[in-house]
């Protein structure tokens, strides 16, 4: 949502936020993943510029899908946060 908005206020065409989007989201799966699996530095830059090589197309074929197209797949996403709570080391404790 705050991304949106900040982007709602730029001259910044559609194209251009969705790329800065998804290199955004790229950068902190990568991030995420150097932390919490035993991925070092340099691995982690070499998968950053595998995504990066990639985002411009898939952004690309994104926004030509129409609104019935679009979906999101994740069933894993709910059941591996809810394990993430009862973990015993976690990536960011509070």
């Amino acid at each position: 949502m705050a991304f949106a908005l900040a982007a709602a206020g730029t001259p910044a065409s559609l194209r251009e936020v969705a790329l800065a989007y998804a290199f955004g989201w790229a950068e902190n799966m990568v991030q995420a993943a150097i932390k919490a699996v035993p991925l070092g530095q340099s691995a982690g830059q070499r998968m950053l510029g595998a995504l990066v090589e990639a985002i411009p197309a898939t952004v690309d074929a994104a926004l030509v899908l129409r609104d019935g197209e679009r979906m999101a797949f994740t069933p894993m996403l709910a059941v591996l946060s809810a394990r993430h709570e009862t973990q015993y080391s976690r990536l960011f404790r509070s």
